[in-house]
């Protein structure tokens, strides 16, 4: 009989997996944390995911996504404590601010399904005059509502520099790109892993 091509590590990480699962069904708290304490608090490793982001991602999707997804993203998120709240009016007066001192004359924010005319979604868009002459073309500014994140015009360094400097996360299309695995999100009627780019900065119709 063929022996098993099974790596001790895969096994280990299966049997991990395996007492979640079980203490989550099982609907204990105390139990669950008590066990995840004892194995180490696993948890589904992605590199390139900052602890930040990582925080604001587990908290926001990880209470609604799939069931299949691995236990050990419900194990964390129940047995970890949520980032504080950023006072929307406070996460975007900042970011406007932050433009307005480059002279680019900031538009009002509004909401990203204002933005796309339909939707919904988890992020506020900020427009403003780019210096490029095109009125149809403004610059744009992307503003997650789940933390101190933005992206958007990366074609003049002073727009993440501003940023950075007034406390926010630039996510560039690198970070942005990351897959978090294991994590199944509902996007557009369908469970899927997202990147981190889909995640904060996430648009549905």
């Amino acid at each position: 009989m063929a022996g098993s091509t099974d790596r001790p590590q895969d096994a280990a990480a299966r049997s991990v997996e395996a007492r979640l699962r079980a203490a989550l069904d099982g609907g204990d708290r105390d139990e669950l944390r008590a066990l995840y304490e004892q194995l180490g608090r696993p948890r589904v490793e992605v590199p390139g995911l900052a602890e930040e982001v990582r925080a604001a991602i587990v908290h926001a999707y990880v209470p609604v996504c799939a069931e299949h997804s691995d236990p050990r993203w419900r194990a964390e998120a129940l047995c970890t404590e949520p980032p504080p709240p950023v006072d929307s009016a406070e996460r975007l007066g900042r970011a406007g601010a932050a433009l307005a001192a480059l002279g680019v004359d900031p538009w009002p924010p509004m909401p990203c399904g204002l933005y796309h005319d339909a939707g919904y979604g988890n992020f506020d868009v900020i427009l403003y005059d780019n210096g490029r002459g095109d009125p149809d073309r403004p610059g744009e500014l992307f503003v997650s509502q789940l933390g101190l994140f933005v992206n958007g015009d990366d074609w003049d360094d002073r727009y993440r520099v501003a940023l950075t400097e007034a406390g926010f996360h630039w996510i560039d299309e690198r970070t942005g790109g990351v897959r978090v695995t294991g994590l199944g999100v509902r996007y557009f009627g369908e469970w899927k892993e997202l990147c981190i780019d889909l995640l904060l900065f996430q648009w549905q119709d």
